[in-house]
């Protein structure tokens, strides 16, 4: 979603603060050196561009350093997830993408309900036919000897297994393809709040066929959990799957295209993962570090100050994963991927209660694939003199790449 507006500057906001470009429109730069060289820095800044102003009104703050991006996230007192992704407001309908909408004992019961389904052990059940969709879609292109990795792959092994997870027809993966590279940004952005709305009425059907006849897919897993609680569980539901789709995909998409880009474009890199193939989960965890492209929103539910700067009941306060990820007072050399830098803890799935619920099942869709090109792929490049083209906004992915091999 990079849709963006230009706002006034509010009264409470000294002039002093306020960004002198906009950090989301990263035009020839690689979108996360253009975020660190407009918003990278300690304490809070005000830019009078919002990625989701279509939604939460114009301007936004900017937490620039991983004290304040954590402070802000460990804080669910004083800032808010409700309303964050701005989708409810889209489509005009009070809809939560929860858990991550939600808060309080609200949160702690509706992220109860996914937690079991996407535990470390729960998710690795999925590795073999992760590892088995891997190789078809490599099988499909590694006698052209090249591919548009976005297209070709990134795009339809987490869709894929999307579908086949919530028990979803894989006949639909052409819809959910069209519908995916619309919310994510890469086509006709005019077309966002019908795309949700198609995407909401089609798992609102797929979930009433699951209220009225249970099957053992996630989804109705999802609706059986929700049941035996409080609440509404279609309505639960329904948010939990709008979620799913939307964060689910654009993180396992977005990663594997800067993963592999830096792969392609650092062959020293690529060779030592062939060479000890049991680097691959630390590589896949430096790189998440390296290329964290998030941008988790909060709404402030009062006047506060943070490193003493006041910020206004309601202000939208964004926490860029990348200046969290890069910060030189955390990490030596943050601009660097380094795979022997150690455990290390990243932001790019963020932090606090609302650490991305899928996280573990993203990792492993990384690790697999990984695994699988480099196993059965000759070294892969882009061509020369390629750059592939990027966007900015709530997340910082490629729109395509082309490699060769």
């Amino acid at each position: 979603m990079t849709t963006r507006t230009i706002s006034q500057i509010p009264a409470h906001v000294p002039p002093s603060l306020v960004l002198a470009a906009d950090p989301w429109s990263s035009g020839d730069v690689q979108p996360h050196d253009w975020m660190l060289r407009v918003a990278g820095g300690r304490g809070l800044r005000y830019s009078q561009h919002n990625p989701l102003g279509f939604a939460l009104g114009e301007g936004c703050w900017i937490a620039q350093g991983a004290e304040e991006i954590s402070a802000i996230l460990l804080d669910d007192r004083n800032f808010l997830s409700h309303g964050s992704t701005g989708v409810g407001k889209l489509i005009g309908e009070d809809l939560a993408l929860s858990p991550l909408e939600s808060d309080g004992t609200d949160h702690n019961r509706l992220r109860g309900l996914l937690r079991p389904l996407f535990q470390p052990k729960a998710v690795e059940a999925y590795r073999e036919r992760i590892s088995a969709l891997a190789m078809d879609l490599i099988a499909k292109i590694e006698a052209d000897r090249r591919c548009e990795f976005v297209q070709d792959y990134a795009l339809k092994l987490p869709t894929q297994i999307f579908l086949e997870l919530m028990g979803l027809p894989v006949a639909d993966l052409p819809r959910f393809l069209e519908w995916e590279n619309i919310v994510m940004g890469r086509d006709a952005p005019e077309k966002m709040p019908e795309t949700w709305l198609k995407i909401r009425a089609y798992l609102a059907a797929a979930i009433e066929e699951r209220h009225k006849a249970p099957s053992e897919d996630l989804l109705s897993r999802i609706l059986a959990h929700s049941a035996a609680q409080a609440g509404d569980p279609v309505a639960e539901a329904l948010g939990m799957a709008m979620l799913l789709f939307v964060a689910g995909l654009d993180t396992v998409v977005t990663a594997l295209g800067w993963h592999f880009l830096h792969l392609a474009e650092h062959p020293e890199k690529q060779e030592r993962l062939r060479s000890d193939p049991s680097l691959i989960p630390a590589a896949v965890d430096e790189l998440l570090r390296a290329y964290a492209f998030t941008s988790l929103t909060r709404i402030a539910a009062r006047d506060v100050e943070v490193r003493g700067v006041k910020i206004k009941a309601g202000d939208v306060v964004v926490c860029p994963s990348v200046l969290a990820s890069r910060d030189s007072t955390v990490y030596a050399d943050p601009a660097k991927v380094d795979f022997d830098r150690g455990a290390t803890r990243h932001f790019a799935f963020g932090l606090g209660k609302h650490i991305c619920i899928g996280m573990h099942l993203a990792r492993l869709e990384l690790i697999v694939s990984l695994q699988c090109w480099l196993a059965n792929v000759p070294r892969f490049h882009t061509p020369e003199g390629y750059r592939p083209p990027w966007h900015g906004g709530v997340s910082l992915g490629l729109d395509a790449l082309e490699l060769n091999w």
